[in-house]
């Protein structure tokens, strides 16, 4: 897994360095998390990423998210559950420039991004770690404030692969290994800072 993420950090950084049309960004954003079964949600997302744009239709970004999920634990007194981590490697398309004639410096596009990468769950109360693959997907719509600086509003479904904790933070299996696909979602608010856009 070590060795994959080094992969996906290096051609990250050979596609910034080979194109003529670089243009770097971060992002932050906040909000809602959860799952729908069983129903879990609350605002315990925190997210970051670099951006990189090859020109106004199409990007990559290196992102990464933590998410925590708590529910009622008939055994314990107090809430329980588990704590994700999770770093993806995505492309992205400008739904808005590739279908109009806008810009991508417009007050308002529409981004489309998808991607995978490694996701690390803890239990609030097993030992050990879950070392997952994560799928992401999500829409953005982005809503330009000044120059280089956008407001964005996030949706994105994550695939976790191969799961091992329930969402209660206790094992998915008893003698047998069982694992699952855990699907969450996250609907955010969030910064962009585009450093050197096109003018």
């Amino acid at each position: 897994m070590k060795k994959t993420l080094k992969l996906l950090f290096t051609l990250t950084l050979l596609s910034f360095s080979t194109s003529s049309f670089a243009q770097y960004g971060i992002e932050f954003n906040y909000g809602l998390n959860g799952v729908m079964e069983p129903n879990i949600n609350g605002f315990s997302h925190f997210g970051a990423g670099i951006t990189y744009d090859f020109d106004e239709h199409y990007g990559i970004k290196v992102d990464f998210g933590s998410d925590k999920f708590r529910t009622d634990n008939p055994l314990f007194e107090e809430k329980t559950g588990i704590d994700i981590t999770r770093f993806s490697l995505q492309g992205t398309a400008n739904i808005t420039t590739l279908t109009t004639r806008a810009s991508s410096q417009d007050f308002f596009n529409l981004i489309a991004h998808a991607g995978a990468g490694y996701s690390l769950v803890k239990s609030s109360y097993n030992a050990g770690n879950d070392n997952l693959v994560n799928i992401i997907a999500g829409l953005t719509p982005r809503f330009r404030i000044t120059d280089g600086l956008y407001f964005t509003v996030d949706t994105s479904v994550i695939f976790n692969i191969s799961q091992h904790y329930n969402f209660d933070g206790s094992f998915s299996y008893t003698d047998a290994v069982n694992s699952f696909t855990g699907i969450t979602y996250n609907v955010t608010a969030g910064i962009v800072y585009k450093f050197n856009e096109y003018y």
